[in-house]
């Protein structure tokens, strides 16, 4: 259970439950934030009051100013709107005529009827905004009376003037939620992003065996187990490039050994046959011998191969590359395999350009030739033709044999065109085969700059 609490799940659903968990938690302390200084300054003193106090303040004005000269009731007025910034005031004399209007935006009549101020007694009684009509002096004086009339949020608790300023806020504090939401998901997953691009960095970088480089491991969560994994494959990995590496360098202990002891025999053998060759006189015998020194041949031949594949896959085959001309290469090449050719009655067809130059090692490819003439003489001899052309880009080798399918093919030849293959890509050539039934063509050429 503790692991899983560490796990990017638990860690992303606690940010989902934070952002889900905001919106209860926050409306309350939005609340608290705008109505707790409204709560604490209710008890102070307000130039309004209650509604109550408000009305009864303007009775007592208005009493206060019985039998006053109409100068005296404006400048009261004056006083009062002062003190009432946000009040709206006027009176009317005793005639009903409007006189001292202050702050009072709606449209008022010149002279008052009894049914007109019966109206607006009725029309504002108990309204927002509320309308407070007072009589001057003793109402059963007919002195006339004043009105005043303000917002009921003014004259109400101080908290009730912060509502407008509660959906403000309450908007104000959902987008700094969403905010906060969207930030605690952008780290995480930056965070994330940034572990998952380190493990990558590490995949793309390697050691000189081509294996990534461990990374440290960074969390106990699933990038964390990942980190191990991979840390797991890489030592996977490099056990098993050792085991190849020691494998490969027995394998080929093995076959140098190998090539090293059947050398010894078969120069044996031949010695042998060597010293009674002049004893066999019948033909049949000395036809015979002839074919115990071509399997001879051939074995010591494909020892050599044998050896020198191993070499060439070990990177041990040694290779010393230096520009040649390619014309007088195959003539010298073509002009040692003549005598075995022409004993084959093998024509031969050699055709040659003007100086073409290779960056070639030149004993690789003699090695090369003498692996496909090889090929060539035991497996092509019956079609009595061997051409090799030369150009600027290519070296062909064509014969008329039976091809690569025939019966013979492919016995012995596999080794030597891996030979081939293998110094052709070392030496960034490229080796191509075509072969049917009337005959092969095998074409060395380099390889695109």
């Amino acid at each position: 259970m503790k692991k899983w609490f560490k796990s990017l799940q638990a860690k992303y659903l606690f940010i989902i439950l934070t952002a889900v968990l905001a919106i209860p938690i926050a409306l309350p302390i939005m609340s608290a934030f705008v109505y707790l200084p409204g709560i604490l300054i209710e008890d102070t003193d307000e130039p309004y009051g209650s509604a109550g106090n408000y009305e009864d303040r303007w009775h007592e004005e208005a009493g206060k100013l019985s039998g006053a000269p109409p100068e005296k009731i404006g400048q009261r007025l004056e006083v009062l709107s002062k003190e009432f910034p946000e009040a709206g005031m006027f009176w009317v004399d005793e005639k009903g005529e409007t006189r001292d209007v202050m702050n009072y935006e709606d449209n008022l009549p010149e002279v008052w009827t009894s049914s007109y101020t019966v109206d607006f007694m009725k029309d504002h009684y108990d309204t927002d905004p509320l309308t407070v009509v007072a009589f001057i002096g003793d109402s059963s004086q007919d002195e006339g009376f004043m009105v005043t009339k303000v917002d009921r949020v003014m004259v109400g608790p101080p908290i009730q003037r912060l509502n407008d300023w509660y959906s403000i806020i309450f908007y104000v504090g959902m987008g700094l939620a969403m905010l906060g939401f969207i930030t605690m998901s952008w780290l995480f997953f930056r965070k994330f992003h940034k572990r998952l691009m380190k493990l990558k960095h590490a995949m793309e970088q390697q050691n000189d065996s081509g294996i990534p480089l461990p990374v440290q491991r960074s969390n106990d969560d699933e990038i964390g187990q990942l980190e191990v994994s991979f840390n797991r494959m890489i030592h996977q990995l490099e056990e098993g490039r050792m085991r190849e590496q020691q494998e490969e360098r027995i394998r080929r202990e093995l076959i140098a050994n190998l090539s090293h002891d059947l050398r010894t025999p078969l120069t044996t053998i031949r010695a042998s046959l060597s010293g009674i060759t002049d004893e066999v006189t019948s033909n049949e015998a000395q036809q015979k011998l002839a074919s115990v020194n071509q399997k001879i041949d051939y074995l010591s031949h494909l020892i050599d191969n044998l050896l020198s594949f191993t070499l060439l896959s070990g990177k041990k085959y040694p290779y010393k590359p230096k520009t040649v001309e390619v014309n007088r290469l195959m003539k010298e090449i073509a002009a040692h395999w003549y005598p075995t050719l022409e004993q084959r009655q093998i024509e031969v067809d050699l055709e040659t350009t003007r100086e073409v130059y290779w960056d070639v090692d030149p004993k690789w490819m003699e090695r090369m030739f003498d692996n496909l003439l090889q090929n060539l003489v035991r497996y092509a001899a019956e079609g009595k033709y061997a051409r090799i052309a030369v150009n600027e880009s290519e070296i062909m080798l064509e014969d008329r044999g039976p091809g690569m399918q025939g019966e013979n093919a492919g016995h012995g030849a596999g080794i030597g065109l891996s030979i081939v293959d293998l110094m052709a890509k070392e030496m960034n050539l490229r080796l191509h085969i075509q072969s049917n039934d009337q005959g092969t063509i095998v074409k060395i050429a380099k390889k695109a700059a």
